[in-house]
């Protein structure tokens, strides 16, 4: 058998043999945890203190696993503000240790900030942790069950590819941050199997955040309404995979119309949220329906490990004072490891499809491109990051983000504005460089894809 797949696990390359056909099976695990009034769920993204009083709706990490004339790759979207590689790596280990042959597993989360803490950074108060270890245990066990699920359900399949941008998609999403400026393209795979859909990967960048602040019912936030309308009108599993969301990507402050009443929807209110994963899920059947199958061939996952400077004081504080449980340990030279990977499906023609698997928030420059120098920031001539979506060659071209880590906000260097003056005029700092690990991570990271999309 040929050798199709490469990985890069610190500096290390490891290949595997490939196995024929299109394959793909799809499985989901509830994660929702229990609310009760003896143990507090510390709810993620927003403010200190916030516990969980009741379920909207139930949380789930939804996995498509898939291969053709390769290894499997699993790809999950957990519905988290995040997880960070240590426990991404727990799940890889499980994944393996019950498939008991060569697979990689892509572990992104959705970001809900209407979900539990599993980062550690929204407890009861300032440096108190708001992790519960038994329920980042349990989220580590069921994504790993709904891994080896889908690979167990695995069988001949069609893919099915589409990409569409229509204006609505930028309505959804307000940038509070100069330049203004988003990567809305919505890119979908759907696998089908005698015309009934396994799963619908949909791509697509945004906070999930509608509710706001002030909610403490758990819920997937718009993700939830979107699974519910494609999965009702479409079928199978619907895996919702967020994208380039930094700085800042957010429904809040967006003007939503609610369709079925004929007006704007109130803000941070269930109909809102709802008018978003509705009209989500119109725009992509519109995009998916019509599709026609793909032909697709050899599928890879290469990854690598970079090495992240942190600069941020309040993130070295909280590795040092074990804010995380034990996890994102600064290394000796202060620094933190993360992963950047490259998910790649190619056919007789060339690159079908690419996906780049980033470790946290990147900012839409970093995605596709527009970076602006303004003289008030505070390396107004460091080198402008090549985007990833450059850098790839596909015809369809995906952000993961949060894929396989958590490492916060990824902003261009040349756009950095930690110290006054402040870019515009700004009477204050913009919001961003506080929740990222410091400037050095979007050219490293930047570097780092370079080097996997090059290495074909």
């Amino acid at each position: 058998m040929a050798v199709n797949r490469l990985a890069f696990l610190g500096g290390v390359l490891f290949s595997f043999a490939a196995v024929g056909g299109l394959r793909a099976g799809a499985a989901l695990e509830k994660i929702t945890p229990p609310v009760t009034e003896t143990k507090p769920v510390y709810m993620a993204g927003f403010g200190m203190n916030r516990v969980a009083t009741a379920v909207m709706d139930d949380l789930y990490s939804r996995c498509l696993a898939i291969s053709s004339d390769s290894d499997p790759v699993v790809i999950c979207a957990v519905d988290s503000i995040g997880l960070f590689w240590d426990d991404v790596l727990k799940i890889r280990t499980s994944v393996a240790a019950q498939f008991n042959r060569p697979v990689s597993v892509i572990v992104s989360a959705t970001h809900t900030h209407q979900g539990p803490d599993t980062l550690g950074l929204w407890g009861p108060k300032k440096g108190v942790s708001g992790i519960d270890e038994s329920y980042n245990a349990f989220v580590i066990e069921r994504t790993a069950a709904a891994a080896v699920s889908a690979l167990k359900r695995m069988k001949g399949a069609r893919m099915h590819l589409a990409k569409t941008h229509p204006p609505e998609l930028d309505a959804f999403i307000e940038d509070n941050r100069p330049p203004v400026l988003h990567d809305a393209e919505m890119v979908l795979m759907r696998l089908t199997r005698r015309g009934r859909t396994i799963a619908t990967l949909i791509n697509w960048a945004n906070h999930p955040e509608a509710l706001g602040s002030s909610n403490t019912q758990l819920t997937p936030d718009f993700p939830a309404a979107l699974a519910r309308e494609t999965e009702s009108r479409l079928g199978g599993i619907t895996i919702f995979v967020n994208g380039a969301l930094g700085g800042m990507q957010s429904p809040l402050g967006a003007k939503v119309r609610d369709p079925r009443y004929g007006e704007y929807a109130p803000p941070e209110t269930r109909r809102f949220m709802d008018a978003i994963g509705a009209q989500l899920a119109d725009i992509a059947l519109d995009a998916i329906r019509s599709a026609p199958p793909a032909k697709a061939g050899r599928m890879s996952y290469v990854e690598t490990l970079v090495q992240i400077p942190v600069s941020n004081e309040a993130l070295r504080q909280a590795a040092k004072t074990n804010l995380f449980g034990g996890r994102k340990a600064l290394n000796a030279d202060g620094t933190v490891t993360a992963p950047v990977g490259l998910f790649r499906i190619v056919e007789k023609k060339g690159v079908l499809l690419e996906a780049a698997a980033i470790p946290g928030e990147m900012y839409p420059e970093l995605s596709v491109g527009s970076t602006v120098r303004y003289p008030e920031a505070d390396f107004p001539d460091a080198p402008i990051e090549k985007p990833v979506k450059r850098t790839m060659t596909a015809r369809y071209r995906m952000v993961f983000g949060l894929a396989n880590d958590e490492i916060g906000y990824i902003l261009p260097k040349a756009g950095w504005d930690a110290r006054p003056p402040h870019l515009n005029g700004a009477s204050k700092a913009w919001y961003g460089e506080s929740n990222s690990l410091g400037p050095e991570a979007a050219p490293r990271i930047a570097e780092a894809f370079e080097k996997l999309a090059g290495a074909r």
